[in-house]
């Protein structure tokens, strides 16, 4: 009995993402758990289950600065206006006053982690060619 390896889709055929940068603009630090389920809340209630489903949403725990209150969602490529006017629609986060401010939008997590988030990887430092 010979085991097939599973068929993966080329690229060419996989669902186009976006990466949504955020901050939250608050008095207090915010917990992220709260701001989790802030985040979902607002998008049922704005948009309805059916259309949150459309979404096929993903917010990055691994990406969430809490010094800097900032983070990164994922998301269908066509979907992204919505989630602008769902994050938008948020006032309070848990017990606090908050906003969620979109700051960029980009195709790849490494141009988001690079250019938004602060993140930094090894050819940053590499030496100079003599």
């Amino acid at each position: 009995m010979v085991k097939e390896k599973p068929a993966f889709l080329p690229p060419s055929l996989r669902p186009s993402r976006r990466y949504i940068v955020y901050e939250v603009v608050s008095d207090e630090p915010v917990d992220y758990n709260e701001l989790m389920n802030s985040m979902w809340y607002n998008i049922l209630e704005f948009l309805g289950e059916l259309k949150g489903s459309e979404l096929d949403i993903w917010i990055m725990k691994n990406l969430y600065d809490s010094s800097t209150q900032t983070g990164l969602i994922r998301c269908n490529h066509d979907q992204v206006e919505f989630i602008r006017a769902a994050l938008a629609m948020i006032q309070e986060v848990g017990e606090t006053k908050a906003i969620v401010r979109v700051k960029s939008v980009t195709g790849t997590i490494k141009s988001a982690k690079k250019n938004y988030l602060g993140f930094t990887d090894l050819t940053d430092f590499e030496r100079p060619q003599q």
